[in-house]
């Protein structure tokens, strides 16, 4: 049994902001439902946490990656409908007993599989492949699917989706292409399987394209979480997630003197420099070293050298700092340099890896 201890890091989720990114977009788009992703433990957030604060509400389904997500869910109590979207093994998908699950068939190899093997009723999700080339069944696959399902009375379709590859581009014309492809392949599907329930094809970025096309759900992720990566006007959403730790250590280094690992910050003065107890494996990006800042007591406090696995160093040279004071590591506030927006910004990368990289072992509290 590990011990209990005040723990050096906090996550803080906040239950008002998550409801209010999900109600901005019930009336954003008021004829589709909204089914939150909380694959990759709710893109950093916490899954059971996430989890628990909308299993109440009005939604489709909550959308993971994995059977084990899916498994974790039911586990800590939630009810609600789940789709498992990425891949799972088909004798995992025929011999699953979880409860009101779904999961998409991703290839035709995996459908011909649980279309042999299923024994026990299997609601399915065709997920097609409409120029993402990840994942999906090929158009020219979807007479084999069908003969295969129709063979097999204990499969039923309830869903059908695609993925957008490039819904942030200003330029539509590759989105275009996938969603006159998607309205095609649709009509076919719906003609073949009347049991379809939900037709999915736009995540946070594609939300604009739900209006003109023929989708009753969709898949909010990142935008759930307050980061609107859609082109175009912008929903008024708020961050849900801050991570704050505190001050463990600091020392007067000499002009001159360097700090961190291959001696990339020389001092230009005598300078004072904090040690905060986190570092790239809790979710502070290498690449703000030297670039980004922190927040100690409200202030802005550049990085200094390199982001170290576990630690990070500030300059606090001419700010009030002792030993305990509070750091903000990533600021609710947008245009803080520390909110995931401007850190994605400064270390070249995207807010899904800001967030996604946010370990599972830290502690969340919602606030």
């Amino acid at each position: 049994m590990l011990r209990r201890h005040e723990p050096l890091i906090t996550v803080s989720i906040s239950k008002e902001n998550l409801l209010h990114n999900l109600r901005t977009y019930k009336e954003a788009y008021p004829e589709q439902m909204i089914a939150p992703v909380l694959k990759s433990n709710a893109y950093g957030h916490g899954l059971v946490v996430i989890a628990e604060l909308l299993d109440k509400e009005d939604i489709a389904f909550f959308m993971v990656d994995s059977l084990y997500e899916a498994e974790v869910l039911r586990r800590a109590g939630i009810h609600s409908r789940i789709v498992v979207m990425g891949f799972v093994r088909p004798e995992a998908i025929v011999s699953s007993r979880l409860r009101n699950t779904d999961f998409a068939i991703v290839d035709i190899e995996q459908l011909r599989s649980v279309a042999k093997d299923a024994h026990a009723p299997v609601r399915l999700h065709l997920k097609f492949d409409t120029g993402m080339h990840r994942q999906g069944l090929l158009p020219n696959e979807l007479t084999e699917a069908t003969e295969l399902i129709k063979q097999n009375p204990r499969l039923s379709v309830v869903g059908v989706g695609t993925h957008l590859a490039d819904a942030d581009n200003t330029d539509a014309m590759f989105t275009n292409r996938q969603l006159a492809l998607w309205d095609s392949l649709l009509e076919t599907v719906q003609d073949s399987f009347p049991s379809i329930e939900c037709r999915h094809a736009a995540a946070t970025k594609g939300v604009r394209t739900s209006s003109t096309h023929p989708m009753n759900v969709l898949r909010i992720g990142m935008g759930l979480y307050g980061c609107d990566t859609a082109p175009g006007d912008t929903l008024p959403l708020k961050p849900v997630l801050s991570m704050r730790s505190f001050v463990t250590s600091i020392r007067t280094v000499p002009e001159g003197d360097t700090v961190g690992y291959n001696a990339t910050f020389r001092a230009t003065r005598p300078s004072r420099i904090a040690t905060v107890p986190a570092g790239y494996y809790e979710g502070i990006d290498r690449g703000l070293s030297n670039v980004g800042s922190l927040q100690v007591n409200g202030m802005a406090c550049p990085i200094a050298g390199r982001v170290s696995m576990n630690m990070t160093s500030l300059d606090v040279t001419g700010v009030e700092v002792k030993r305990g004071d509070v750091v903000t590591l990533i600021s609710t506030n947008p245009v803080d340099s520390n909110s995931v927006l401007s850190m994605a910004r400064l270390a070249g990368t995207t807010p899904y890896v800001i967030l996604a990289h946010i370990p599972t072992h830290l502690y969340r509290t919602v606030v």
